[in-house]
């Protein structure tokens, strides 16, 4: 996969939209990534983190933002939605590129291991 993504885009990108459990049936970039991070593990409580979307940060390419979700039974200051990751969906394919292992915030993206169907 590859994506071409500069961080000037991320940075400067501000039509981004939350979705509810009901929204994420409806798109499937958030159905993808929300099945990759609960079946591989990444995050530490998947009951405590939302998805945001934003269709076609680059042509044919979604992008979706995982945040930490606060207050109830998350803990912390409700009004904050700290940035744990992102990922990028490619719309055809359905491949997926993280940011998660990216220590540097260079930008540098890792493929996903696509979610096995159950």
């Amino acid at each position: 996969m590859d994506f071409k993504i500069s961080i000037m885009i991320l940075t400067t990108t501000v039509i981004t939209s939350f979705y509810s459990q009901a929204d994420e049936m409806q798109d499937p970039s958030i159905s993808l990534v929300k099945k990759n991070v609960e079946h591989e593990n990444l995050v530490s409580d998947i009951h405590c983190v939302d998805y945001s979307l934003t269709k076609n940060i680059e042509q044919g390419v979604d992008l979706v933002n995982i945040l930490k979700k606060h207050g109830g039974k998350c803990g912390g200051d409700p009004q904050a939605q700290h940035h744990i990751f992102s990922v990028y969906v490619d719309q055809k394919t359905h491949e997926m590129a993280s940011d998660k292992d990216d220590m540097s915030g260079d930008g540098n993206l890792t493929p996903l291991s696509p979610t096995i169907e159950k």
